[in-house]
């Protein structure tokens, strides 16, 4: 399986990721930024940060970035905020009326 690296870019400094993630393809890899990307923003809510500078890039084994996912991509769709198919609180029990 491929390797993949999620590096975050915040501003002009890159955090490397030193170990990255044997994943199946580059769909399991932009999941995986997606999903670090929605963790990131939470901690940054939770504890009154910037959320809208911080960059993940996607590279391969090679270190060529082959894609990128910006916070406010996670945040924002094209209609206003996005919702996502594995968002667990779809599955919490709903007020009866």
């Amino acid at each position: 399986m491929p390797r993949f690296y999620f590096n975050v870019r915040e501003g002009n400094n890159l955090y490397h990721d030193p170990q990255g993630q044997e994943l199946s393809d580059y769909e399991a890899a932009r999941t995986e930024a997606l999903s670090s990307s929605r963790e990131i923003i939470a901690e940054r809510i939770l504890h009154g940060g910037s959320i809208n500078s911080r960059i993940i890039e996607i590279t391969d084994e090679t270190g060529a970035v082959i894609d990128t996912v910006e916070m406010r991509e996670v945040l924002l769709g094209r209609s206003g905020f996005r919702v996502f198919k594995d968002d667990v609180t779809q599955s919490a029990p709903k007020p009866e009326p």
